[in-house]
């Protein structure tokens, strides 16, 4: 078994040089998170520079996710604690690559987040991971990581009003507000 290791290390070695050179192909000439677009959940397209000055929280999301109760709550929660001050935006991005939990079409994901109470703006439905992933995506892993979504609510990006992006794994969207807060106080701070 170990004598085919460095044929097939080799080749994986050979494969995600070829994915990061494609994702390059993609998203190298990007400059700033204000400089990418992407189509909300009624296929309208969003322009990102309309987000600057504000901070911008993101992370994907799926109607039968074993997190999609507590995690909508919370996103719902933040994004109302933030709405009255306009300081924020949120964009959730619908995906169906792990474990098939947003088979849907954006219209009945649209309805099933109007249901729940949603006001923060919903995107169209994407990939996060692999060479197909929305440059969103490509681009917000290539600044701030990870390197791969693990799932579901895994991972929120927070951007600053002027477009610095850290990203934050593992923590449910109230766990956000002081991540938001130092991302406003930073920007009154220059």
């Amino acid at each position: 078994m170990l004598e085919h290791c460095p044929v097939a290390c080799g080749r994986q070695v050979e494969l995600d040089r070829a994915m990061a050179e494609e994702i390059e192909k993609k998203i190298g000439h990007i400059n700033s998170f204000f400089e990418l677009e992407a189509h909300n959940i009624d296929k309208e397209p969003v322009k990102f520079d309309q987000f600057q000055g504000k901070v911008t929280v993101i992370t994907n999301v799926a109607s039968y996710c074993g997190y999609t109760e507590s995690h909508y709550n919370g996103l719902i929660k933040l994004y109302d604690q933030f709405k009255a001050s306009a300081a924020i935006n949120i964009l959730a991005f619908p995906c169906n690559q792990f474990g098939g939990q947003e088979p849907e079409e954006c219209p009945t994901i649209k309805s099933f987040a109007m249901k729940k109470g949603v006001e923060f703006t919903m995107m169209d439905k994407v990939d996060v991971n692999g060479v197909g992933a929305h440059p969103v995506y490509h681009y917000l892993k290539k600044v701030a990581g990870p390197p791969k979504i693990t799932w579901n609510f895994a991972t929120y990006y927070i951007v600053s009003p002027s477009g610095s992006v850290q990203s934050l794994s593992g923590v449910e969207p109230l766990e956000l507000v002081p991540y938001i807060l130092k991302a406003m106080n930073a920007e009154d701070e220059l």
